[in-house]
């Protein structure tokens, strides 16, 4: 009699393998590797973005996506999966900015987010070329952004290194043709006052050993590059990546780089009463007012140059401020509203301002309630640009080569601060949104301190001997009473 054998097999493996899986599906791949697939709360099939080399793995991976939609907060796999190229245009479509904001919006983005940036190769590491704009959402993390800003500043110093050399080789040449035409001049050669010298004098000129003019014109000074830096790019990059997660898109921004967004800008040296007296002097005499009402009322360029007669009030000695220039490239400029609807204010004239304002009105601005109060010389809206210019020219005058024109705003809020106003105060006369703009403008100067210190000495002077009792005799009071 033959007996069979039996077999005894692990308890645990034999409910494992007659369970019925619950959440999921997993199979096997002719590659070896295995697939997990599950229905999410859509109502749709999704596969999981890898395959597993163990079964375990893939189950592993389920038993995540099931907690997730146990504790609510799975996510559609395929939400960003869009560009970001693409969502940053319908994020700016939608995003209700200033025009002028939106155009340095998609500036930013163009130099930096949606090009081709380069890091050169150094040091054994091999050079690296990224466009962020062709990333998904859903592959942004925080170590894709922090490559993407090395890329960038890397990008930008090679920028900068390129820009210097072409700028020298500008000025030399330009001073190479300034000398060999005064040389060409002085001997009696038939040249042009301008343009490109023949070859034959630039030999001739050349033979003569090159000699130099004994007094050379000043070289004019460079017109500042005015790419956009990379913080302002991230900046918008992560307030756009902010909607994207509001809309579901990633989980989280994955802007969390810290103090990437700041940028550090120098202390700016305000201009002196002195110093601004000057410079209206120097501009031309249909804006030497315009400097004097920007820098003792503080207004931006954009509302001053928006200025018309009927926002202003002679007898009261105020301007009211309801628009600004709109400067866009390539298109007109055009009226819009201030920066923000804290902008939107009347602003008392200093006495001593005032008349200045008249005379100007008198003297350079059309009549009609619409005539802009400051103008271009034809009597066009005056331009940026051409404001920069002659600004130029008459902070050179005075030997303040360092001023901006928006440096008169800064020198009104600073003298206002100066004359006693509170934070708060400041914050409606120069039409700040927020109390943390107004304290930027409140700067300490020595002349400050000093007169502080005085005042704290005039307090001690009316002191007397009897309302003033030596510590020492306290103590000696208390120890022996």
């Amino acid at each position: 009699m033959t007996s069979k054998s039996t077999t005894t097999r692990n308890p645990s493996t034999a409910r494992r393998r007659s369970s019925r899986r619950t959440f999921g599906a997993i199979r096997k791949l002719p590659s070896g590797r295995y697939q997990a697939r599950y229905q999410g709360p859509d109502g749709r099939d999704h596969t999981a973005p890898t395959t597993f080399a163990r079964k375990d793995d893939a189950d592993a991976w389920l038993a995540t996506v099931r907690a997730d939609m146990v504790r609510g907060s799975w996510r559609d796999p395929d939400a960003g999966s869009v560009t970001v190229a693409t969502y940053f245009a319908e994020w700016l479509e939608g995003h209700q900015v200033r025009p002028r904001t939106r155009e340095n919006y998609q500036q930013a983005a163009d130099r930096w987010l949606l090009r081709d940036l380069t890091r050169p190769a150094a040091q054994g590491r091999p050079a690296r070329t990224m466009n962020l704009g062709a990333y998904e959402l859903r592959h942004l993390t925080p170590a894709v952004i922090r490559e993407w800003l090395a890329i960038a500043d890397a990008d930008q110093r090679a920028g900068e290194m390129a820009r210097r050399r072409s700028a020298e080789m500008s000025r030399r040449s330009r001073q190479v043709t300034g000398d060999a035409r005064w040389w060409a001049h002085q001997n009696g050669y038939q040249v042009s006052s301008s343009g490109r010298l023949p070859r034959a004098v630039l030999n001739a000129w050349q033979a003569a050993g090159s000699p130099t003019r004994p007094d050379p014109d000043p070289t004019p000074p460079e017109r500042p590059h005015r790419a956009q830096v990379i913080t302002t790019a991230y900046r918008v990059l992560r307030a756009c990546l902010n909607t994207a997660a509001s809309d579901g898109l990633i989980l989280a921004n994955p802007c969390q780089i810290p103090r990437a967004g700041l940028s550090h800008t120098a202390e700016r040296e305000p201009a002196t009463p002195t110093q601004v007296n000057a410079l209206a002097a120097a501009m031309p005499d249909h804006l030497s007012a315009a400097v004097h009402v920007a820098a003792w009322s503080g207004l931006r360029a954009g509302e001053l140059f928006a200025l018309a007669r009927e926002h202003v009030d002679i007898d009261a000695g105020t301007v009211r401020v309801t628009r600004a220039l709109v400067e866009l490239d390539g298109q007109p400029i055009t009226f819009g509203p201030p920066k923000t609807t804290s902008s939107l204010r009347t602003v008392a004239l200093p006495p001593h301002v005032v008349p200045i304002l008249a005379e100007h009105l008198d003297t350079h601005t059309a009549p009609g309630p619409d005539a802009l109060v400051f103008t271009d010389i034809d009597g066009s809206p005056l331009s940026t640009d051409r404001r920069t210019d002659l600004f130029r020219r008459a902070r050179q005058t005075i030997g303040r080569p360092d001023l901006r024109w928006h440096d008169l705003r800064h020198t009104g809020a600073t003298l206002a601060a100066q004359a006693g106003a509170t934070t708060r105060e400041l914050q409606h006369r120069f039409g700040h949104s927020t109390y943390v703009a107004s304290m930027r403008y409140q700067h300490a100067s020595a002349e400050r301190d000093r007169e502080i210190a005085d005042r704290l000495s005039r307090l001690a002077a009316n002191l007397t001997a009897e309302n003033v009792v030596p510590l020492n005799r306290h103590a000696r009071q208390d120890r022996h009473p």
